[in-house]
C-alpha cells in the first residue's frame, strides 16, 4: 500500500486525509494538537510537528511515497521547494504569492512530480478548463468561485473553508488577468457586479487573483470573443510580463 503524508490538518487537510485513508496508509502532520484531535479515523497516524523546520520536514517525509501539502499560503512555496529538493513527489493546495513556475526547473532536476494550486480555483477550475480545451475551441474563460454557506447569514453571507489568513490574502492581492490578449493587473475586489443564480439568489462578484498557472499554460485563449488567434507570441508555460502581447488576433 502506498504511504502518503499530509502536511496540515486544518479544515481542508483533515478532509483530504480522511478521504485518502480509505485507500492508502496516511499520516497527518500538524503543529496544533487541537487540529489533530479532530481527526476521528483510527486508520490515520497523527504526528505533531513543526514542518517549517527544514530538518524536521526532511526526516518526516523520507519514508513516504507522496507528500500532500495543505498548509497556509505563507508556508506553501518554501515547503514545496524543500519537498522537491528531498526528491519527493508532492501535490499542494496552498495559495502563495510566489510564481509556481519557479519550481519547474528544480522539479525536473530532481526527477520529481510537483502539482501545485490543487484547490478549487485555482485547481478544479484548471481541470475543467483543460478538459473542455480538448473538445472545443475556447475563446473566453471566466471562473466564478466563492465560499457559499448552506445557510446565508448577514453580514457576510460567506463561509471560509480554508485558512483565514489566505482568505484575507486572496482579497487584497492584485488580480492578474488576460484581456484582449494582454496580461493586465487590477485591484482586488474591483469591477464589482451582481450575478443571479437559480435557486440560490443574487451574489456579488469581483476580481481576485485566481488564474495563476492558467496565464501561462493556456496562452492560446485570448479571453475575448472578438476575433480569432492569428499568432501566439508567448508559448505555453513561458514567462509573461505585464502588458506583454500574448496573442495577436485577426
Amino acid at each position: 500500500m502506498k504511504k502518503i503524508i499530509v502536511l496540515g490538518s486544518g479544515l481542508v487537510g483533515s478532509v483530504m486525509a480522511n478521504d485518502l485513508a480509505k485507500n492508502y496508509e496516511v499520516t497527518s502532520v500538524d503543529i496544533s494538537t487541537k487540529n489533530l484531535e479532530k481527526i476521528q479515523s483510527k486508520k490515520i497516524n497523527k504526528l505533531c510537528a513543526d514542518v517549517s523546520e527544514k530538518d524536521v520536514l526532511e526526516n518526516l517525509i523520507k519514508n513516504f511515497d507522496l507528500v500532500v501539502g495543505a498548509l497556509p499560503g505563507f508556508m506553501g512555496y518554501n515547503i514545496m521547494k524543500r519537498v522537491i529538493e528531498a526528491k519527493k513527489n508532492i501535490v499542494d493546495i496552498s495559495f502563495y504569492s510566489e510564481d509556481p513556475f519557479d519550481l519547474d526547473k528544480i522539479a525536473k532536476e530532481n526527477n520529481v512530480v510537483a502539482i501545485m494550486d490543487c484547490g478549487v480555483a485555482p485547481g478544479m477550475g484548471n481541470i475543467i478548463f483543460g478538459h473542455h480545451n480538448k473538445t472545443m475551441n475556447i475563446t473566453d474563460y471566466e471562473c466564478l468561485v466563492g465560499g457559499l454557506p448552506k445557510k446565508r447569514e448577514w453580514p457576510f453571507e460567506y463561509q471560509a473553508v480554508f485558512s483565514p489568513i489566505d482568505v484575507i490574502e486572496e482579497y487584497i492581492r492584485p488580480a492578474r488577468y488576460v484581456q484582449n490578449a494582454q496580461l493586465v493587473t487590477k485591484e482586488a475586489l474591483s469591477d464589482t457586479e451582481l450575478v443571479d443564480f437559480k435557486n440560490i439568489g443574487t451574489l456579488e462578484s469581483w476580481n481576485s487573483d485566481g488564474l495563476r498557472t492558467l496565464i501561462k499554460t493556456m496562452n492560446h485563449v485570448p479571453s475575448t470573443a472578438d476575433g480569432v488567434v492569428k499568432k501566439v507570441c508567448v508559448e505555453d508555460g513561458q514567462p509573461v510580463e505585464f502588458g506583454q502581447t500574448i496573442i495577436i488576433l485577426e
